[in-house]
């Protein structure tokens, strides 16, 4: 079982101030027929079973890891069965309550013929979204944000998404940042009280969107957009900065092409930003976990994971890291990055 979790407190009083970002490089998670693999950019290589436990292959089975500290959340593609949290770097497992029912399975959402929408919202398959706090866990569900305590017994909602949007869940310096995916809009939820800190409206004049990437820090968040119509092959057309923390004014978003001495890492549930570093991450790059189609001579199907990574100035050009992951059937799943407990300074 997990360690009993330490109960959460207020940012200040929990860190003793602002964070510092890591220069951590993370690792590109997958699952495959041979398990749950993890690929290290720090490294350059593939984790052994010196460097994880192994997660045998479950099909049907949904793994998705929040970036910090090494956590995944596993459950059931239909929801029929309990779902857990493992620790794929120690084997440590937490149950958790059934997923909970969102509002939306249980009353009309609302629709508006005039609202801009998002075509091609890249979730998880079916709108699941999460993440972890010291506190508990935070679920997202069709329009519907739900909490758990570590050790609880029920889900609590939260918060719900304006007409039936999807939504990511991010935690980071003792806050969650949800982001409606039809609307773009961020609620900024206080990770201690559950209550919502503050709002970040949509970008203006953000019309329809193809996907979006939220990749918060303590001080301010990262915002890419992919807009309809835009360029296909690229991770996103606009890149937009807000601050949320020790500003006298309500946060907003706004265009930038420079993000500093970071990078920004993102997947279809998480995003993140790291310190560059000559040795690992470049500043102001994005960077994304790629997935290439390939078809075998006897029509065998199979993917190989390769990260990709663009300047925030010029997105439309695309470079590639060219890793050697392997191949794995696309039955198995989506990538997405993560960064174990002891390697992460998990806030």
């Amino acid at each position: 079982m997990l360690a009993p979790p330490v109960p959460e407190m207020s940012m200040e009083t929990e860190h003793g101030g602002h964070e510092e970002e890591s220069a951590m490089l993370p690792c590109v998670a997958f699952a495959s027929e041979h398990g749950y693999k993890f690929f290290s950019l720090a490294h350059m290589r593939m984790l052994n079973s010196a460097d994880v436990r192994p997660m045998p292959p479950v099909l049907g089975r949904r793994l998705v890891p929040s970036p910090y500290g090494g956590m995944v959340l596993a459950t059931d593609v239909c929801y029929r069965h309990p779902c857990h949290l493992v620790d794929p770097f120690t084997s440590s497992r937490a149950p958790l309550p059934d997923l909970p029912i969102p509002f939306s399975e249980k009353e009309p959402v609302g629709c508006l013929s005039d609202e801009p929408r998002l075509r091609c919202a890249r979730v998880t398959d079916d709108g699941l979204a999460w993440d972890w706090s010291r506190r508990g866990v935070m679920v997202a569900r069709g329009d519907t944000a739900f909490f758990c305590e570590h050790s609880g017994e029920r889900w609590m909602p939260v918060h719900q998404s304006k007409l039936g949007s999807p939504m990511t869940v991010n935690y980071r310096g003792g806050l969650f940042f949800v982001l409606e995916l039809r609307t773009l809009k961020t609620t900024i939820i206080d990770a201690g009280t559950l209550q919502a800190r503050t709002k970040i409206p949509a970008p203006p004049g953000f019309g329809d969107v193809d996907y979006a990437y939220l990749a918060p820090s303590t001080d301010d968040a990262i915002l890419l957009v992919h807009r309809a119509g835009d360029s296909d092959g690229v991770v996103f057309t606009k890149a937009y900065r807000a601050r949320h923390r020790d500003s006298q004014r309500p946060p907003r978003w706004r265009p930038v092409l420079d993000i500093g001495d970071r990078a920004v890492f993102v997947d279809g549930a998480h995003g993140f930003t790291v310190t560059a570093d000559p040795t690992g991450a470049k500043a102001n790059r994005a960077y994304v976990i790629l997935a290439h189609q390939l078809t075998h001579p006897c029509g065998r199907l199979a993917v190989a994971y390769d990260v990709g990574f663009t300047d925030l100035t010029r997105p439309e050009r695309m470079g590639r890291l060219n890793l050697n992951t392997g191949e794995v059937e696309p039955m198995w799943g989506r990538p997405h990055w993560i960064i174990p407990w002891n390697e992460s300074g998990r806030r």
